[in-house]
């Protein structure tokens, strides 16, 4: 079955080295911190989280470490824009969605709620760029997946798909249009320079909310200077939160939501939408904490891959069927072509019978794996670890 597929993620998420800017934060520290990517890779295959994982994620320069990292995915998003409004391809679509998605993932581990108002601007901005995108895309999933049924010698029903085909094709110009006005209309650029001034300098104080991050050894005289991401009135209670533990706490509500969507998911087919959000959620935070050295997470990212694979292959199948139907009951298409029009119908139900009965095995057995059970205990071991420090 074939749809777009989401890359992974190059090492660093947002891929190559950043580029120099007199405000970003830089440090020796975290170049070490690069230097021991070998070693940091070896720790992903390992399925319990040990003592030294914790303390090297108590250190200054994560956060630094993890500001660089967004600062790059944030410019990474901004130049894909052009390239979806001027381009007629898939792949740009396709690629703003995911680092759009990457980015926010970044924002929600160094922002906790209640986040600066740049902030969560900016992340409402990047909800809406994917929706406004979200019928573009399927239209080019199903363009290539129909395109690829036809290609074959034997295919069956040749007639049915070419009439589908012709469809998907003639309203793609008129979504494409739609959604680059949408998406023009985001101004991206001026919520990008917004937030390139909030990660490259210290935080305003209109952007300081009550809970704040304060780094830990930030009093040294051989650390690196380092300004708080988020910051609190003095006259308010303030919180100190260490990388180590707005890990553990961003992991452990990604992971409570994705268990309850599994759950809903085998008792109700219509909540897989809902996995498959939440599948997505918690893979893009794990992929911030590969980049730590969280250990397991090659192998949780590997079966989340694989599920959030499947969960779309659903979701593609699902919205190919809903657009058959559209074609079939607009005005005269019945009466006119009556015949094609029941061969449509008919690949209708044996899509969705096709997704019944796979998602129904899969699901069973997925969450039955060792995979499943693997990835349960690394985010489980991880708070422990988290509370047993504190």
């Amino acid at each position: 079955m074939a749809r777009l597929r989401e890359t992974k993620a190059p090492s660093g998420i947002a891929g190559g080295p950043p580029s120099p800017d007199p405000h970003r934060p830089d440090s020796g520290a975290v170049a070490n911190l690069s230097a021991a990517g070998q070693a940091t890779r070896s720790k992903q295959n390992r399925a319990v989280p040990e003592a030294a994982e914790l303390r090297q994620l108590e250190r200054a320069e994560v956060w630094n470490h993890v500001q660089r990292l967004t600062l790059q995915q944030l410019d990474r998003l901004v130049a894909m824009e052009p390239k979806v409004l001027r381009d007629a391809s898939p792949k740009p679509v396709h690629d703003l969605r995911v680092a759009s998605r990457r980015l926010q993932s970044l924002m929600d581990f160094l922002y906790a709620p209640p986040r600066p108002p740049q902030v969560q601007k900016l992340r409402r901005r990047l909800q809406r760029a994917r929706r406004v995108l979200g019928s573009l895309r399927n239209q080019d999933v199903m363009a290539d997946r129909i395109g690829r049924i036809l290609a074959r010698k034997r295919a069956t029903h040749r007639e049915a798909w070419k009439a589908v085909h012709c469809y998907v094709l003639k309203l793609r110009p008129k979504i494409a249009a739609r959604a680059h006005r949408k998406l023009a209309r985001l101004n991206l650029g001026d919520a990008y320079l917004r937030l390139r001034e909030e990660l490259a300098g210290p935080a305003s104080s209109s952007a300081r909310t009550s809970r704040v991050l304060t780094f830990p050894e930030q009093g040294r005289a051989d650390g690196p200077p380092v300004t708080p991401l988020e910051g609190g009135s003095l006259s308010r209670p303030q919180v100190e939160v260490t990388p180590a533990a707005r890990l553990a706490e961003r992991l452990g509500d990604l992971w409570r939501d994705f268990e309850v969507r599994s759950t809903d998911s085998r008792r109700n087919p219509s909540a897989l939408h809902a996995l498959r959000i939440a599948a997505k959620r918690l893979r893009y935070t794990i992929e911030v904490a590969a980049d730590l050295g969280f250990s397991g997470s090659a192998d949780a990212l590997a079966w989340l891959r694989e599920l959030q694979g499947r969960l779309g292959d659903w979701h593609d199948a699902e919205v190919l069927g809903q657009t058959m139907i559209k074609l079939v009951a607009r005005r005269g298409f019945l009466e006119e072509h009556l015949a094609l029009a029941i061969e449509i119908g008919k690949l209708v139900l044996r899509l969705r019978d096709s997704k019944a009965r796979s998602c129904k095995a899969y699901l069973r057995e997925t969450f039955r794996s060792p995979e499943y059970r693997r990835t349960a205990d690394s985010v489980a071991q991880w708070a422990a670890l988290r509370r047993a420090a504190d």
